[in-house]
């Protein structure tokens, strides 16, 4: 996911670096205006502890927005995305990346063989 997110920011002309070292940890992504967790996939528990993760970085870093971004679960969708809808409504970004456009419609041109 970091590698993916890091080549999409790059290729779209937008500074980002990986394994920042930030707030006592290590941020998988930074851009200008992100920090960004990484979840493989983005059940219930990965995303509380991705913003348990990225609430340890905001003392370093309240200049950016906090991210937690993986793929939309197979089994526990629902509960997946009531934990999203919490995790948002606190000022968390949730990206579903198998969801959003931008990332689905990139993936296809760097990624799928024609």
């Amino acid at each position: 996911m970091q590698e993916f997110l890091f080549t999409y920011f790059k290729v779209n002309g937008h500074e980002a670096a990986i394994e920042v070292p930030v707030g006592g940890g290590k941020a998988d992504l930074i851009t200008g205006f992100h920090i960004v967790e990484c979840k493989k996939v983005l059940t219930r528990s990965k995303l509380f502890e991705a913003a348990g993760q990225l609430t340890t970085y905001l003392k370093a870093r309240p200049d950016k927005l906090l991210v937690i971004a993986g793929l939309t679960p197979i089994s526990g969708e629902q509960d997946a995305r009531q934990a999203a809808q919490r995790l948002e409504d606190v000022g968390y970004l949730v990206w579903f990346l198998d969801e959003l456009e931008m990332f689905k419609s990139f993936y296809k041109r760097c990624y799928e063989l024609y």
